[in-house]
């Protein structure tokens, strides 16, 4: 049996609302068709209602190559389409149950992902036709298997709630888009990027070989792949991924109990990634509850773990917060130990080997409370040292790191919303878009805007409100084209009581992927949270992302 996912052509308004099948989707049939799993609530119930009814559809259509599979499964598909349509804004966990029924047989599952940019037009359309893969799948001979087939590419923003764990392995490695994700019930995954010219023949042989793919032969064909098709090799020294972290609080309730699992979590991390990607630790602040003699030893040790994860022993490159300066965030300031000096001095760190520099700015030092100020001190020492180590060279990508958030985001758009209401609390999308107005944020922020956009910077990073947030600067304020934003929600989840209390929700650790590729000249931005859910005695735990992509230059 062969199953996948496909677009069927429809004048129709109506069923071409219905017919949208895209990485979203295929994330959560993917997740739902898994019977290890629970089955998760999406925040978007038009979503879960839309992928049933094009999946069922596509069954309908015939995806079975046996003929006399093909009438029972059919007439059930019909059965479970008319109950879904009979029955909307409903939970659908019989339909779901049905479902895992047909496909718990599959040897493997793959997705094919387009890419959603221009440079790679010819790439997205095969792996969008349906005619390519009716063609594609009568030459795969192993049965049951399932590919899941994208109807449209995925958007330069896009939210993902309850990530099903293949898919991480994809999302990791957005700038290499387009690809096929292909993973078997007992393996790792395994993401194939397309080479440009000729991709037809990379799908090719990939699903030529996948037959024979055995559990201790999976890694030797990515190999294989990968001598066939050198283009495709992902090269560490052409990447170079920030892994954004803020707000650890030290010494906090929250940094006590969990700081060890965000150790366990970023040793993990570097090592999936190590022959993907360079890995450069980035803290944005408030790094300790209280800048008291044992929170600084903590911060420390802290600091040293992190630079122990980096195979040179590179240090994690820190900024302060109110919270570093002044106890709880807000009294008279606290003299710190001197081992955390460099984070007060403002500065810029080269990373080696690559052209980018952190403009590490200290926006706690010169705001008052739990406000931030940069200081016109903090301008005149970028400003020389750009002058200086620029020497002519504007190719340099430069990145500004702070605690205070520049900007008060007063619109979020669809999928930032769909994101928060995983992470956050369906309630909070009435609040969230004034809290950005009424929080402390960077005082005399439009100068420091006009200061980046005038000296070339490309993101800016910051912490402080412990909510996850991406965006842009709005271009009226800019004269020199576009600046990412990108805010980390806390590595330990503080302050995260009210959120439960009010909403039932407690997202526990959050961190952000930043990811600079050299040779496609992508940039990537993953917010990346946890959250657990407490449904009487069972606790669940799910991932949920945020993923924006765009244009670094030449």
């Amino acid at each position: 049996m062969s199953f996948y996912g496909r677009l069927e052509t429809n004048t129709r308004l109506e069923a071409r609302v219905e017919e949208r099948f895209n990485l979203q989707s295929a994330n959560w049939i993917s997740y739902v068709l898994d019977r290890r799993n629970q089955i998760p609530d999406i925040a978007d119930p038009n979503l879960v209602r839309e992928t049933l009814l094009v999946f069922l559809g596509n069954i309908i259509d015939g995806m079975y190559f046996h003929e006399q599979s093909n009438s029972k499964i059919i007439e059930k598909a019909v059965q479970m389409r008319n109950a879904i349509r009979a029955r909307p804004q409903h939970r659908y966990d019989d339909i779901v149950m049905d479902l895992r029924d047909i496909f718990s047989g599959r040897e493997w599952t793959a997705v094919f992902i387009p890419s959603g940019f221009q440079e790679s037009h010819s790439a997205d359309q095969l792996l969008t036709s349906k005619f390519f893969l009716s063609k594609l799948s009568r030459t795969i001979k192993t049965e049951p298997h399932l590919i899941l087939h994208l109807n449209e590419a995925p958007e330069k923003d896009f939210a993902i709630t309850d990530i099903y764990p293949p898919f991480h392995s994809a999302l990791s490695k957005s700038t290499r888009w387009p690809g096929i994700l292909l993973w078997r019930k007992s393996d790792e995954p395994l993401f194939f990027p397309l080479p440009t010219e000729k991709p037809e023949d990379a799908i090719q042989w990939i699903f030529s070989r996948v037959d024979g793919v055995t559990n201790s032969s999976v890694h030797l064909l990515m190999r294989l792949y990968m001598d066939a098709f050198p283009s495709c090799r992902i090269d560490a020294a052409s990447r170079l991924t920030l892994v954004h972290l803020s707000d650890t609080h030290i010494g906090s309730k929250n940094s006590i109990e969990r700081i060890i699992r965000v150790k366990d979590l970023l040793k993990d991390y570097v090592n999936d990634n190590r022959g993907d990607s360079s890995v450069q630790f980035l803290l944005s602040g408030d790094i300790m509850q209280s800048p008291d003699e044992g929170n600084v030893i903590c911060a420390n040790d802290f600091h040293d773990y992190l630079k122990d994860l980096q195979p040179c022993g590179r240090d994690p490159i820190f900024v302060l917060g109110n919270h570093d300066l002044r106890r709880k965030g807000v009294l008279r300031n606290r003299p710190a130990s001197s081992s955390l000096i460099p984070a007060f001095n403002t500065r810029i760190e080269w990373i080696p080997d690559h052209p980018v520099g952190i403009l590490c700015w200290n926006s706690a030092d010169g705001g008052r409370m739990a406000r931030g100020k940069i200081t016109g001190e903090q301008y005149r020492t970028i400003e020389e040292r750009l002058n200086l180590s620029s020497g002519g060279n504007t190719n340099s990508i430069l990145i500004s790191l702070l605690h205070h958030h520049p900007l008060q985001f007063r619109r979020l758009d669809p999928e930032m919303r769909r994101f928060h209401m995983k992470t956050l609390g369906a309630s909070l999308r009435k609040f969230i878009g004034s809290a950005y107005e009424h929080m402390d944020g960077l005082t005399e922020a439009q100068g420091f805007v006009r200061f980046c956009d005038s000296h070339g910077v490309k993101v800016i990073l910051h912490g402080h409100k412990h909510i996850p947030i991406a965006g842009k600067i709005p271009e009226h304020l800019l004269e020199n084209g576009p600046i990412l934003i990108f805010g980390c929600g806390s590595a330990v989840g503080k302050n995260t009581y009210l959120y439960r209390k009010l909403f039932n929700v407690d997202y526990e650790i959050a961190m952000n992927e930043i990811v600079l590729d050299f040779q496609t000249h992508l940039l990537s931005g993953r917010l990346m949270a946890e959250t657990q859910y407490d449904k009487g005695l069972a606790t669940i735990k799910t991932h949920h992302g945020f993923l924006s992509r765009s244009p670094i230059g030449t």
